[in-house]
């Protein structure tokens, strides 16, 4: 309680004493703030109130401390215009200032409370005004009001705010509350109060000047800790003059180009040899001008004899020269730096000291580090921001209790400034919620809150410290209760986040509020400070506790322990496995209570949803069981999730006996069964869940179900056997631990990744170089460890000649090449290379390392370019040189990065590493890393196999580099495109032939790039006799039928025939083939083409046909016969030889894929939101929007004519437009039907004069969806917006706009015109744009008219064509000038701007652009749920097949899969 000692006092004396005397006793703590005070004067308030606010205005400034370096006040009063009082300058005492409140004059008016805002923000928040706002002193304003504003407040009041002004809200009477909740800070508890009447001002001066005086108190952030640092230099002796000469001139530099002083950059230089010689401490030298006179009086005193132990050097300056006696300022939250300057080796080991330098937040740096710190120390920005935790809902739940003290409580502050800071705040990105506790729980922040970071930040920067007890309990309760609810802002789907901040053992019971808050899937991360209890925060954290807890021995280490919670914050991963049979065998018996059961059900479903449950993919059965086993269901009785669900739900517990080696015996025939039931094998796995020991044997069982090839994952809850598990399991991997039920779900991403690695590798030809940090800071113990990891990495891959290759790297402060790509081909001999590598034992030179390393992926050093490529960079730290240029430049050379991090690595030069967030993984520490493995494998291999975006290829050979999977294709043969669409799903039933072309054309590397896409095509399908076979027929001079569609009925024969076949050679006689492949797909060579089963020919090949007259003829036959014709790879050919994309018009399932349709009628919808400026009267929706002016004629020219559809003809496109202007409540202002366009009908919109302002909300869309209702019956209906920013809660237009789609309408567009507020908002509620949300429309960007244009040609297609994606080509050169138009001399001062010249007509079509040469492959985006959501539901329902897999490959959440299913 003795923190808030002054706060305490303060409502003591208002309640017990009264008088001037005890007013000024009341913030006798608040010296320094800068009030303004803006006031109504309308009408409404009458004279004799008037004289209230006098009175209020005078008490308040009676309590404060009134001075030019003290509080400063100042008063604007307001009406229909706000006038200027006083300035914060003006007065200078209490006396003055209590004289000119006397003196302010009752106005009268209307009540404009925007404008007012505006005016105080400009006039007297300003430097000229007397504001200290660059003094980091409290800029506070209090806004006193009684009724509603004629203007609006919203968009003025987030601009006062966003400047850093706490602004309050006093309401009197009948003023609007929800009007002042907009203007006031958050939360409203202490920033907005409301009275019934003028005298009753004076109740609240105490609660006012209570909460304005914990802002001046508390609130001057000495953001100084955020942009200023601690640097110190250790220099060795053994450096020569003329280096030490140079060293000093760089330093003098330095010193000169940032700020240095006491309260800004401290400099520290010290001189090693065998002891530390201290030249000057961090607080020596108070100014910039002293440091460079003590840089300039530093003498080198060269001991070349001595031993030179940096070591010991670094360990001196921790414990004596970075303290705070000795100037150091770690313990309030600035950063420090230790700088070597070495000459030589260190004759002492320096890594164990660097790395516990590191543990307590200090940068070790060499000299080289020179330009790196110079960017680091010149750099104001406060955050870097958590990319990674795109999604999520974050509770901090905080203890304020007496045992922290005041001082420490601002540590804490410190640490929730920074760590809300670090992360992407938003309704719609990662919402943040607050709760304190001591006695009783306090909610500060809602998830819901409306208010940007910047707010958030500023509230913590002040949030109150009362002192008290410590009932954790409760506060977890409270938070499980009252935080994370779906009418508090809870979100459905959204990763729930918990971080418990403590300093002392709880006063009440933690166990079970954490338990429930953990069954609601909250993940709880818990912070225990000095007096914290370690079994207590196990108890709340979640599994595995050692993830999720951090333990710190004073408040002064929290900011250090910041980076490692974020980067713990910001990991995931996502995965998939396509076909297993895979049991759970769950423990009935009567030691699992029912919540329990309940718990381990739920993990069950959780798990089974991150498959792709199907009867030809992965099947589930279920046995529970206790004294005996009860099968619940077989794997063949549900083939879908829901049913799945419904049926584990059901699932009663009865208790019993725990005996787990029958059951293990049992569980031998249902796998028996369920591989008969399948007719050819799967994966097979067991997860077995037990709460105790056996009372029988359970080794044998589990010996003899592995030995039926089922790998078993042994999970353990409470007084389970770890050596059963391990015994059950089979392999200490596959043995799982958790202390309660709760915590199963945790272990999912376990067991999923190793199920999906299994076979994750195969048939995926890669080369992967491990690039390993070797540096001194990695203990030999860690050293092995990452060794071991690298070795469990390389025996779960497929390792040979024409499969996987692996190189390693180790770099230190030199690169080294353990062994290259082409060295080894066997798992044996680079087992054994790793074994052999030497730690190299010194300093962190990434950079350097992946330059060395970019030369061993070419060709002449053992790489393949032709195919995938991985670097993995595992590192324990921050690089000592750039990293971000070397990995840009190899990147683009189509070498994919993954970094892995451990201890101290940064996750942002982890992301500058791999450019991506997905490619990066953190962990605690070495001995983590065993849980990336199969995760990591996943990655890579899949990866390496998927295609997660359409591609272009202009050659059958760069088709097949690329070892992408089937689905989006387009070949171009003479600039002519093919597209070939072909079923992602794996095909379920389907009579395939491969026709392969096998002339002397094809070189063997080619042919070897058919085969590899011939067998991943086949590994993606679902082999057997009743569901896919496969042919192949080779063909040169001749064709020829390797194997035939009833040769083979498991997919491992159908591979193996595959590698086996050889190319013939000879001439290209395709037609030839065509013909002689027809027979083939008869019933006596295995087709089944009686059974309706889709009948496909593929068609492979390199070269132009030998015999092309026949070629279509061949081709129509084969089709008229109910097959198929694919061909794929057509370098040199005649696009004549294979008809373009609507005559290949069946899929795998045989419907069409693009039909001709009779016609397309398309309605197309303009809308104008223009807001945000002042309008005066009689003003146009143009009126201060010259682009818009300039380019709207063209846009509604561009989109008037909308052609090139691909199933429709030109003549048959009817397009119409419609032009509207709605007021806020969604009355039109103007507007017309849908007619063909005219010049006229553009010109009438743009000079309409607008009554009233337009705004982009939700009564916008509804009208515009009542309009389509009533107004359009066309095929395709787009409604175009131009607006300056949306004037609504994001959300709730993103809802209207999805009802908006729902009722018919195709397409939503939006156009940023210049100076848009936040343009990225808008794009949220666009829908329709299928592949093309990546592109922001905005009125002034290159060739506006056309990029739209291509957008609605796009929607066109998919409605009118059903074509999911349409690629355009490049703008083609600008046509020449028309010819001048007749010039217009009258000014047309109606409408308040000049006409230019009438257009002159169009000029000549330009030619076609240069073809481009193929660009890289694009890094593979990062989910946004919004985007995908709106392209999912842009695609039509016979496609949902196929892009299931393209959104399956990018890693997305399952649930989203789901809604593919």
């Amino acid at each position: 309680m003795e923190g808030s000692a002054g706060f305490l006092y303060c409502l003591i004396i208002a309640a017990c004493f009264s008088g001037i005397s005890a007013q000024f006793k009341e913030c006798e703590n608040a010296t320094v703030a800068d009030i303004v005070f803006i006031i109504d004067g309308s009408d409404s308030i009458k004279s004799q109130n008037f004289q209230e606010v006098r009175n209020f205005l005078r008490n308040v400034i009676k309590s404060l401390d009134i001075g030019p370096k003290k509080v400063q006040i100042g008063v604007a009063q307001y009406s229909n215009d706000p006038h200027q009082e006083f300035l914060l300058k003006d007065h200078v005492d209490k006396k003055s200032l209590l004289a000119a409140v006397d003196k302010i004059p009752y106005r009268g008016g209307g009540t404009e409370t925007g404008k007012a805002l505006s005016f105080a923000m400009n006039q007297y928040f300003a430097p000229a005004a007397g504001s200290r706002a660059s003094q980091q002193v409290p800029q506070i304003a209090v806004v006193v009001t009684d009724g509603a504003s004629a203007d609006d407040v919203s968009g003025p009041a987030e601009s006062l705010r966003a400047q850093g002004v706490y602004v309050y809200a006093i309401g009197v009477g009948a003023a609007n509350k929800r009007e002042l909740e907009t203007i006031a800070n958050v939360p409203p508890e202490h920033f907005l109060f409301t009275i019934d009447n003028y005298p009753a001002l004076d109740q609240i001066r105490t609660r006012l000047l209570t909460t304005v005086c914990t802002i001046v108190t508390g609130g001057r952030i000495d953001v100084g800790k955020d942009k200023y640092a601690d640097v110190f230099f250790l220099v060795d002796s053994k450096i020569p003059h003329g280096p030490i000469a140079k060293f000093k001139d760089e330093l003098t530099k330095l010193i000169k180009e940032i700020n240095v002083g006491i309260s800004t950059h401290r400099f520290g230089l010290a001189q090693y040899a065998e002891d530390v010689q201290v030249h000057f401490k961090l607080n020596t030298h108070k100014t910039k001008q002293e440091t460079l006179k003590g840089v300039q009086a530093f003498r080198s005193y060269m001991k070349p004899n001595q031993p030179h132990n940096l070591g010991h050097a670094m360990n001196y300056t921790k414990v004596n020269l970075l303290t705070h006696e000795a100037g150091g300022r770690a313990h309030l939250g600035y950063k420090q730096y230790l700088i070597a300057v070495s000459g030589n080796e260190s004759d002492d080991p320096v890594g164990m000291v660097a790395k516990l330098l590191m543990a307590d937040g200090v940068d070790v740096g060499s000299l080289s580090f020179g330009n790196w710190l110079i960017a680091q120390l010149s750099d104001n920005t406060l955050f870097t921001d958590c990319k990674g935790a795109n999604v999520a809902d974050v509770v901090f739940i905080v203890d304020e209790s007496g045992s922290i003290e005041k001082t420490n409580f601002q540590l804490v502050r410190d640490f929730l400034h920074s760590m809300v800071g670090s992360l992407d705040v938003g309704l719609n990105r990662v919402r943040v919620g607050l709760v304190t506790y001591q006695d009783s729980t306090t909610a500060h922040i809602y998830l819901d809150t409306p208010r940007g970071k910047a707010e958030i930040l500023q509230y913590i920067s002040i949030l109150p410290y009362s002192g008290g007890g410590t009932q954790t309990g409760a506060a977890l309760n409270f938070t499980r209760e009252q935080i994370f609810i779906e009418t508090r802002g809870k979100r459905k789907g959204v990763q729930q986040v918990a971080v418990v901040i403590t300093d002392g053992e709880s006063q009440d019971r933690v166990s079970e509020a954490a338990l429930n808050l953990r069954r609601d899937g909250v993940t709880i991360y818990c912070i225990g400070i000095r007096g914290a209890k370690i079994s207590e925060l196990e108890e709340m954290a979640s599994h595995p506790s050692h993830g999720h807890i951090f333990n710190v021995e004073s408040f002064t280490k929290l900011m250090p322990l910041k980076r490692e919670l974020q980067k713990i914050l910001c990991t995931n991963i996502i995965h998939e496995v396509d076909d297993a049979d895979i049991f759970f065998l769950m423990d009935d018996s009567g030691s699992i209570g029912h919540e329990d059961f309940n718990d381990m059900k739920k993990f069950i479903i959780q798990l089974l949803k991150t498959f792709r449950i199907g009867k030809n993919h992965v099947r589930i059965g279920l046995v529970k069981y206790s004294d005996s086993p009860t099968l619940e269901f077989e794997p063949t009785t549900y083939s879908d999730v829901r049913a799945l669900e419904k049926a584990v739900n059901g699932i009663s517990h009865k208790g019993g006996g725990t005996k787990t080696g029958g059951a293990l015996n049992d569980m031998i025939g249902h796998f028996d069964k369920a591989e008969a039931s399948r007719g050819y094998k799967v994966p097979k796995y067991l997860i077995v869940i037990t709460d105790g020991k056996s009372q029988d044997e359970v080794k044998d069982p589990a010996d003899k179900i592995r030995a039926k090839d089922v790998i078993i994952h042994a999970i353990g809850v409470k007084d389970s056997n770890k050596k059963e598990l391990e015994e059950i399991a089979g392999d200490p991997s596959r043995s799982h631990f958790v202390h309660n039920f709760d915590a199963l779900p945790s272990l999912s991403i376990d067991i999923t990744s190793d199920i999906c690695s299994s076979d994750a590798c195969k048939y995926v030809p890669l080369d992967i170089i491990f690039l390993v940090d070797s540096s001194g800071s990695i203990s030999k113990k860690s050293y092995k460890t990452m060794k071991d990891f690298i070795k469990s990495l390389v025996s779960k891959s497929a390792i040979g000649k024409n499969d996987m290759h692996i190189a390693v790297m180790q770099f230190s402060s030199e690169p080294k090449m353990e062994f290259s790509l082409d060295t080894y081909y066997s798992q044996d001999e680079i087992l054994k290379a790793i074994d052999a590598m030497q730690q190299m034992d010194q300093n962190t030179y990434t950079g350097k390392a992946i330059k060395e390393v970019s030369q061993y992926f070419s060709q002449s050093r053992g790489g393949r370019p032709g195919i995938g490529q991985r670097l993995l960079i595992i590192t324990d730290g921050k690089a000592q040189d750039d990293v971000k240029v070397p990995a840009a430049e190899l990147r683009a050379k189509n070498v994919v990065i993954y970094a892995i991090g451990v201890d101290r690595a940064e996750t942002s030069q982890l992301k500058d590493l791999s450019g991506s967030q997905e490619r990066v993984f953190y962990e605690k520490d070495f001995d983590e890393l065993k849980q990336l493995e199969n995760q990591l494998v996943v990655k890579l291999c899949e990866q390496g196999k998927s295609l997660t975006r359409h591609h272009v290829f202009f050659s059958l050979t760069m088709f097949m580099k690329s070892k992408n999977l089937i689905q989006i294709f387009t070949f171009h043969c003479n600039g002519c495109p093919f597209l070939l669409l072909i079923d992602c799903k794996k095909t379920e039933r389907a009579d395939i032939i491969f026709l392969v072309d096998g002339s002397t054309s094809i070189s063997q590397t080619d042919f070897g790039s058919m085969q590899i896409f011939m067998k991943s095509f086949v590994e993606k399908a679902t082999v057997g006799k009743d569901q896919t076979r496969f042919g192949v027929i080779l063909y040169a001079t001749t064709p020829a039928s390797y194997f035939v569609l009833k040769d083979f009925e498991s997919k491992r024969d159908v591979l193996t025939a595959i590698s086996n076949i050889t190319a013939p050679a000879g001439d290209t006689y395709t037609s030839a083939a065509l013909k002689f492949s027809s027979q083939y797909f008869g019933a006596v060579h295995g087709g089944r083409k009686a059974l309706k089963v889709p009948q496909i020919l593929m068609v492979i090949t390199d070269g132009e046909a030998t015999d092309p007259h026949d070629l279509k003829p061949a081709s129509d036959k084969l089709r008229e016969d109910g097959v198929t014709v694919f061909s794929i790879g057509v370098k040199g050919c005649d696009c004549l030889s294979f008809p373009p994309c609507f005559s290949v018009s069946q899929t795998v399932t045989g419907k069409t894929m693009f039909p001709f349709a009779a016609g397309c009628t398309i309605d197309v919808a303009m809308g104008f939101d223009i807001s945000r400026r002042p309008r005066a009267p009689g003003e146009m929706p143009i009126s201060g929007h010259t682009k818009l002016q300039t380019f709207l004629p063209e846009i509604a020219r561009y989109l008037s004519s909308v052609q090139g559809l691909c199933c429709v003809h030109p003549k048959d496109v009817e397009t119409r437009m419609s032009y509207h202007v709605f007021n806020r409540n969604g009355q039109s202002l103007y507007d017309t039907n849908f007619e063909d366009y005219s010049e006229d009908a553009v010109k009438k919109v743009m000079t309409h004069l607008l009554s009233e302002p337009t705004y982009f909300n939700t009564a916008l869309l509804n009208a515009f969806k009542e309009m389509f209702l009533t107004k359009s019956g066309a095929n395709v209906k787009v409604l175009v917006i131009f607006s300056d920013g949306l004037d609504e809660d994001v959300m709730k237009l993103e809802q209207e706009s999805e009802l908006l789609r729902q009722s018919g309408v195709s397409a939503l567009l939006t156009v940023a015109l210049e100076k848009a507020r936040d343009p990225a908002q808008l794009q949220m509620v666009e829908f329709g744009r299928g592949f093309n949300y990546h592109l922001p429309l905005s009125i002034g960007m290159p060739n506006v008219a056309s990029t739209i244009f291509k957008q609605i040609n796009s929607v066109s297609d998919r409605e009118c064509c059903g074509i999911t994606c349409k690629c355009s080509g490049h703008e083609g050169v600008r046509g020449s000038p028309g010819t001048p138009g007749s010039k217009v001399t009258e000014i047309q001062t109606s409408i308040h701007f000049v006409h230019d010249g009438e257009r002159g007509p169009p000029g000549q079509s330009g030619s076609p652009g240069p073809q481009g040469c193929p660009g890289v492959g694009g890094l593979k985006v990062q989910y946004d749920s919004d985007i995908v959501k709106k392209t999912w539901n842009d695609l039509p329902v016979r496609y949902c097949s196929c892009v299931k897999i393209v959104l399956v490959s990018a890693g997305l959440p399952r649930n989203l899969r789901q809604q593919g299913e």
